[in-house]
């Protein structure tokens, strides 16, 4: 199977998955206020950390600050917070797998379940993992890959909140 279309593959089956484990109804979930702050300190302790330096250099690019339907149900809304980068030095010497295991391993030190195996979808080129928190309702998509720029993307999301009128 050429790359292009695996990686295709493999992005529709988390993007579904992010969407059932972020979207999935916990009568003591957060508001969406709050979730938003857990969100955005879980993502600063990720970013920051020994797990993500060892790996590349990552920025963020979408500030979880407005409200997007996306993934949502009709009258719905969540946020979102992206950041990419690139791994540090060769590609060669870098293993995708290593990489988003060494985050997912953080996040699942900070109450995050894991949903995808990144077992089950890496190879050489990609690694790729998805985590949860049950209690806050957040979600995280690690994806590392060699070849292709960005290197890293990391996409943290509240779950889906009736939206205020």
């Amino acid at each position: 199977m050429r790359p292009e279309i695996r990686w295709l593959s493999v992005a529709a089956v988390l993007v579904f998955l992010a969407v059932v484990a972020g979207c999935t109804g916990d009568p003591e979930k957060p508001t969406l206020d709050a979730a938003t702050k857990q969100l955005v300190a879980d993502s600063e302790k990720l970013l920051t950390s020994r797990e993500v330096a060892t790996s590349g250099k990552v920025a963020v690019t979408e500030r979880a600050d407005k409200d997007t339907e996306s993934g949502c149900p009709p009258g719905e809304v969540r946020r979102v917070l992206r950041a990419q980068g690139d791994l540090s030095g060769s590609p060669a010497a870098q293993m995708p797998g290593n990489s988003a295991g060494l985050m997912q391993g953080l996040l699942e030190f900070m109450g995050y379940d894991e949903v995808v195996s990144d077992r089950d979808l890496r190879d050489e080129n990609l690694g790729v993992s998805v985590v949860h928190n049950p209690k806050a309702g957040l979600t995280f998509v690690l994806t590392v890959r060699n070849g292709q720029k960005p290197n890293i993307m990391i996409v943290g999301k509240t779950g889906c909140y009736a939206r205020d009128s």
